[in-house]
């Protein structure tokens, strides 16, 4: 290796790993905060959450920090008159180039395994912390506003003495099928359970309501509810590539039994069209599983994808004022490649197109970008 490369290479890992480090704090004190808020968490639980979210925010912070790095490196060395200097010695741009595409190449591998890690570790242990901290968030969010609403209960407050609620009013719904329960007690206690799996509210001379029938309940009555699942089932956000191929046989032969049924003889019409609608779903949610290794293969080497592009822009524009080189590299990829990333999601995941379609973001850049880069060596 030479001693430019190494130069070259030095500096692209330097500025790299600078605008990584921020951009990642950034976005994942933002990220972080909107999540915790929002799930009325206090700001210890919500920083025991943000080292779980790193390998996603990773994911979306990687290519632009591979992005400034380039037009960073490769604008000064244009701008200082570098590039001339190789040229007089009979040595092709490609010297400067080279490098920086076996830099982006290695870190766009890394950003597919974040995107894998993201699924399998990442979002199974956020779910973990909010579900083993849900007492906090509930007593945190009581105290705040003096009430609490999640997808099987509502909790309101008049007061709160400590960990007792005063006066509160509970509205239990496990099944959806059927009325809510409404208990309303002269206090209450919340408890978190974890090795049952559920939230405990201890109720003092409480009274139940359900529909229009009045329940006198025991002086002390213990209502639990189930926790959430640690993660869902077969959800392509939640497995690794290596993990697909299984889902997608599995729920292949689900549909494979609705079809048996659904042509056999005998079933009243309303049964059917139910079959067919669960036929439907899981066609849907095969595709969005085929799909998803396409999306993090094509997202992960949108970094390559950002230098071929960002190599030739700043070689052009010789200017060693970085900001204005990455505005100038990060305009065409904000106006071509994210509009036509969103349209070729919507199309792969409906089945329009074959899942390779996601590189099609990709190869809007790398092909302009490669002709430049070539016309910038040959010139």
């Amino acid at each position: 290796m030479s001693i430019f490369t190494r130069y070259l290479l030095s500096e692209l890992l330097r500025i790299f790993g600078l605008a990584v480090i921020a951009l990642t704090f950034l976005l994942a004190i933002g990220l972080g905060a909107r999540e915790g808020l929002n799930r009325g968490m206090p700001p210890t639980l919500i920083f025991r959450m943000l080292p779980y979210m790193l390998p996603e925010i990773l994911g979306i912070t990687t290519p632009i920090a591979v992005l400034l790095a380039i037009s960073q490196t490769l604008g000064r060395v244009a701008g200082t008159n570098e590039l001339t200097a190789i040229r007089s010695a009979g040595l092709s741009p490609m010297v400067v180039v080279r490098p920086a595409i076996v830099f982006a190449y290695f870190v766009s591998l890394f950003t597919v395994w974040s995107y894998d890690l993201a699924a399998t570790w990442g979002r199974s242990n956020v779910r973990r912390v909010v579900v083993a901290a849900l007492e906090e968030i509930v007593y945190a969010k009581l105290k705040r506003e003096k009430g609490y609403e999640s997808e099987k209960f509502i909790i309101k407050t008049v007061a709160l003495d400590g960990k007792r609620l005063i006066r509160p009013t509970i509205t239990v719904q496990l099944d959806p099928s059927r009325p809510p329960a409404v208990l309303r007690a002269d206090e209450a206690e919340v408890f978190t359970d974890l090795k049952a799996g559920s939230l405990t509210i201890i109720c003092r001379k409480p009274v139940a309501e359900v529909g229009d029938a009045r329940i006198t309940l025991p002086d002390t009555f213990t209502q639990s509810i189930p926790l959430e699942t640690p993660q869902p089932t077969l959800h392509r956000q939640w497995l690794s590539m290596a993990e697909i191929p299984a889902a997608v046989a599995q729920l292949t032969d689900e549909m494979k039994q609705l079809q048996l049924y659904l042509s056999s003889a005998g079933a009243s019409k309303d049964q059917r069209a139910t079959w067919q609608t669960q036929i439907q779903q899981l066609q849907t949610h095969i595709r969005q599983l085929q799909t998803e290794p396409y999306l993090r293969w094509a997202n992960g080497f949108s970094c390559l994808c950002f230098v071929l592009l960002g190599s030739p822009v700043s070689m052009y524009r010789r200017s060693e004022n970085f900001l204005m080189n990455f505005f100038v590299c990060f305009l065409p990829i904000l106006i071509v490649y994210y509009p036509v990333l969103m349209v070729v999601k919507e199309l792969t995941t409906s089945g329009a197109i074959p899942p390779a379609g996601y590189w099609a973001a990709n190869l809007s850049i790398a092909i302009p970008g490669a002709f430049l880069l070539y016309r910038y060596c040959e010139k």
